[in-house]
C-alpha cells in the first residue's frame, strides 16, 4: 500500500498536441431504460464533429435500445447504428459487438463506453491529450453518482479504491485491470494484438484482458488519466441479483493474472484469512492487533490521496467502517467469482 501511496502521488495529467480521427465506440444490450442520458451527454461533446465519429452496435436486444440508438443517429451525420446478432462469431460476452464496432471504425483512436453512463463535455479532449508516441492505451476513471444511503457510499469507495490500485499499476506499465467505461487505446495496438480473438472463449473481461494481452505482448505503455475532465459518471445500483452478479464478474478475473499480481493477490488473500483466525483465537494475540494496526495506516494513506485525486473526500469519514466491511465483500467476491459463481445477461 505504501507504493500505492508513492505512485499515486507522482501521477501527472499529461496534454499532448495531438489530433487524430477519434472513434466512440458503445457495445449496448437491453439498455433501454438507461441508454438516453449516454446518448444525450454523447451529443453535447465538445470537438469537432469533422474529427470523431460515434459508432453505436445494439448486441442483439430484445427491447427499445436499437430504436433509441437510431432516433439519436438520425440527428447526427457522424452517427452510425450497427446490429450484432449473438449467435453470430465465436465472441463471447459484449466482445463481438465491440469487435464490430472497432472493425467498422475509422479512428485512430478508439474510445469505449457503457450504456449506463455519462460522459463529461470534454472527455475526447482530455483522453486523447494523454497519448504521447509510445502510450497504446489510456485507463479512466469510472466514478459512481452520487446518490443518498450508505449502499452508495459503499459502491464509490469501491470506485476510488479500484483506481488506486489502476492507476499506481500502470504507472509501473503493469496495469492490474481497465475499466471499459472509460477507456481508449490505439486501433493499430489493438489490432496488433488480435484485438479480443486470444480471449474469445471467455464470456468477461473485454477491458481487464486486452489491457493484460497488451502489457505482456507488447512495448506499448499505459497511463492513467487523473484529469477531471475525463471522468466517466455511471449511475449507482441497486442491492439485488443483478449488482452481485456484476460484482462477480468484475472480481472473476483472480486466476487470469500475470504471475507476479497472482501472488500478490494470493498473499493478500491468506493475510486476510490469517487475520480472520486471529480473531477467533481465544484469547486474541497481540499479534492481530499489531498487524490490524500496520494495516489500518497502510490502507489508510492511499485511500486518502486517491479521494482526493477522485474529488471523494466525502468518503473519508466513513474510512474506519469502510475499512471494516469492504476486504470482507472484496475478498469474497474474488473469490466466488474466481469459481464463476455468476451468470452474464
Amino acid at each position: 500500500m505504501s507504493f500505492i501511496s508513492l505512485a499515486l502521488g507522482k501521477l501527472k495529467r499529461y496534454r499532448e498536441k495531438y489530433f487524430p480521427f477519434i472513434s466512440v465506440v458503445v457495445a449496448a444490450r437491453n439498455e433501454e431504460k438507461s441508454i438516453e442520458i449516454l446518448l444525450k451527454s454523447l451529443s453535447d461533446l465538445k470537438h469537432d464533429s469533422t474529427m470523431f465519429e460515434i459508432i453505436l452496435v445494439d448486441d442483439d436486444s430484445g427491447d427499445n435500445t436499437r430504436s433509441i440508438m437510431e432516433k439519436y443517429s438520425s440527428e447526427h451525420n457522424n452517427w452510425n447504428v450497427l446490429y450484432h446478432r449473438k449467435s453470430s462469431g465465436s465472441l463471447k460476452g459484449k466482445k463481438g459487438a465491440l469487435a464490430l464496432g472497432i472493425e467498422n471504425s475509422k479512428g485512430e483512436i478508439i474510445l469505449t463506453t457503457d450504456a449506463d453512463c455519462f460522459v463529461p463535455e470534454n472527455w475526447i479532449k482530455s483522453m486523447i491529450g494523454c497519448f504521447k508516441p509510445d502510450v497504446g492505451m489510456v485507463l479512466g476513471h469510472s466514478p459512481v453518482r452520487r446518490q443518498k444511503g450508505f449502499f452508495n457510499i459503499l459502491q464509490r469507495f469501491d470506485t476510488i479504491c479500484e483506481s488506486a490500485i489502476a492507476a499506481a499499476s500502470s504507472y509501473i506499465n503493469k496495469p492490474t485491470h481497465s475499466n471499459g467505461r472509460n477507456l481508449a487505446f490505439r486501433k493499430k495496438t489493438f489490432l496488433e494484438v488480435g484485438g479480443y480473438n486470444k480471449i474469445s472463449q471467455i464470456s468477461t473481461g473485454d477491458d481487464f484482458f486486452l489491457s493484460k494481452i497488451i502489457s505482456t505482448a507488447t512495448k506499448w505503455k499505459f497511463i492513467y488519466n487523473t484529469d477531471p475532465n475525463s471522468f466517466v459518471t455511471t449511475k449507482p445500483e441497486r442491492f439485488g441479483k443483478k449488482y452481485i452478479h456484476q460484482q462477480l464478474r468484475r472480481n472473476s478475473k483472480a486466476f487470469y493474472l500475470t504471475l507476479p499480481l497472482f501472488i500478490v493477490a494470493s498473499w493478500i488473500f491468506i493475510f486476510h484469512v490469517f487475520l480472520g483466525i486471529l480473531l477467533f483465537s481465544i484469547p486474541i494475540s497481540i499479534l492481530f492487533w499489531i498487524l490490524l494496526g500496520i494495516k489500518f495506516i497502510f490502507e489508510l494513506f492511499p485511500v486518502a490521496i486517491s479521494a482526493k485525486i477522485f474529488n471523494q473526500k466525502d468518503l473519508l469519514k466513513y474510512f474506519p467502517l469502510l475499512w471494516i466491511i469492504y476486504p470482507v465483500i472484496f475478498l469474497g467476491t474474488q473469490l466466488l467469482g474466481s469459481l464463476q459463481f455468476y451468470r452474464w445477461k
